[in-house]
């Protein structure tokens, strides 16, 4: 998360840092961090910096970085050095006011109002550390104003996890793999450890001064999301693991664990749908439509994930069609898609009508609305007011899409110092919570893309 950095930070006053101890050949950690995604890495990161002598990254998944590692994701922030030079501005208030108006108003205020107010400095942050950003700045769907960075299309999350995990480990921290963590150590309700399950199927305990939770969300977890939200059964994978191939680690561990020693929870039951493994390309907003399986627009495509989630539900058989062109910059999905013929191309509206099923006459009708409404930067139908381009340049790329689970917008209740907090509103002394794994920050939805 943008925030984890000024949060993180502020948990340099409680540490009692130094060499590491060593009691009964036992080393006692100054931090252990659970999971190794960007908050997890940005948690290690910002703990070295803030003097931490010993850091250990528990992963439970064979490689480094979670669902950080997929993603094709943008950062949100402020930047007004970047922003400036193409004409746009902004401020940490009308950030916070897009976050409020994404989160229906139901967010953690003063949480929100901190990764706003920080997103500037995080932005920078994370160039120092060995993050080289696009010079463009996008809106992304559901971003609401241009505000969102990128290292490159193709291969973003993959930029993000390198750059914070060559700095943690040239500085000192220890990462271990496949190191599943079953449950924490406590002592007179203060967390001392965490209990783990090795690589070779044995429990191991590591003691530490602090533990972070940044094990994700718990997408995965069809039990524990229907608990949450009763309509997102097995029919709907995850954005993570749509064919059900691949593993995926976003089981909800941080949060079972918590909720065994009383933590409260924050907008648990706020549970992002997005399209993404279909007929989808972009990821910002501009380039490409919706629509319906006759034909016909039904969303503004620009709208916050919510709003564009609950209107796909609302069409026959719960999906629709998404429409580009050779005009706009497509992410790194393009050529599997294609592959996969998830992905179709045509060379005129015709023959691209006849491969969806609709009428010609229709789909060219609503090209030509849309194309027109692009011209003047204004759609009357639906408010749509960005617009990157038209979409009248063969080929055409488009495929159907139906929904997928894509981010847990609440989790584990945390404060400002982001330590967790119980359900009678105390802490529970030296446990930490960041990342997917919390919850407060967004609301009912999450502003596109804040990573």
């Amino acid at each position: 998360m943008i925030y984890r950095r000024k949060l993180l930070a502020a948990l340099g006053t409680t540490w009692s840092f130094g060499v590491f101890a060593e009691q009964h050949a036992v080393k006692i950690w100054d931090v252990i961090i659970v999971g190794s995604g960007v908050a997890g890495l940005s948690a290690a990161c910002s703990a070295l910096q803030a003097g931490a002598k010993s850091v250990l990254i528990l992963e439970k998944g064979p490689v480094v970085g979670g669902h950080s590692i997929l993603s094709t994701g943008y950062v949100a922030g402020v930047d007004r050095k970047r922003q400036e030079k193409l004409g746009i501005k902004d401020s940490p208030e009308l950030m916070l006011q897009n976050m409020l108006d994404i989160g229906g108003g139901k967010n953690d205020y003063e949480l929100a109002k901190i990764v706003c107010d920080n997103s500037e400095s995080v932005i920078n942050w994370l160039e120092d550390l060995g993050v080289k950003w696009d010079d463009r700045i996008f809106q992304t769907v559901a971003g609401l104003h241009p505000r969102s960075h990128i290292t490159s299309l193709v291969r973003a999350g993959y930029d993000y996890v390198m750059a914070l995990l060559q700095y943690a480990v040239n500085h000192g921290a220890t990462l271990k793999l496949k190191t599943k963590v079953t449950g924490l150590i406590t002592e007179n309700g203060t967390v001392k450890g965490v209990i783990v399950q090795n690589i070779n199927g044995m429990s191991q305990e590591f003691i530490g001064k602090t533990v972070i939770l940044a094990t994700g969300g718990f997408t995965a977890n069809v039990e524990l999301r229907t608990r949450y939200d009763p309509r997102l059964g097995e029919i709907f994978p995850t954005t993570a693991n749509p064919f059900g191939s691949t593993f995926d680690g976003a089981t909800g561990d941080g949060l079972l664990m918590a909720l065994e020693l009383g933590a409260a929870t924050k907008d648990a039951e706020y549970l992002q749908l997005i399209p993404f493994w279909g007929g989808r390309l972009l990821d910002y907003v501009g380039g490409d439509i919706y629509v319906n399986i006759v034909g016909k627009r039904f969303v503004n495509e620009a709208a916050s994930w919510k709003e564009v989630s609950e209107a796909i539900l609302q069409q026959p058989q719960c999906e629709m069609w998404a429409i580009t062109d050779s005009q706009s910059q497509k992410g790194a999905s393009l050529g599997i898609k294609l592959i996969k013929k998830v992905i179709k191309k045509a060379n005129t509206v015709e023959e691209m009508a006849l491969e969806m099923k609709v009428s010609p006459k229709v789909l060219k009708q609503t090209l030509d609305e849309y194309n027109s409404n692009a011209r003047i930067g204004l759609d009357p139908l639906y408010g749509k007011n960005l617009f990157t381009q038209t979409i009248d340049r063969p080929p055409y790329y488009f495929g159907k899409e139906k929904l997928g689970v894509h981010f847990c917008c609440g989790g584990i209740k945390f404060n400002k110092n982001a330590q967790v907090v119980k359900t009678n509103g105390a802490i529970i002394p030296r446990l930490y919570v960041c990342g997917e794994a919390s919850g407060g920050p967004h609301g009912h939805d999450r502003m596109g893309e804040l990573l």
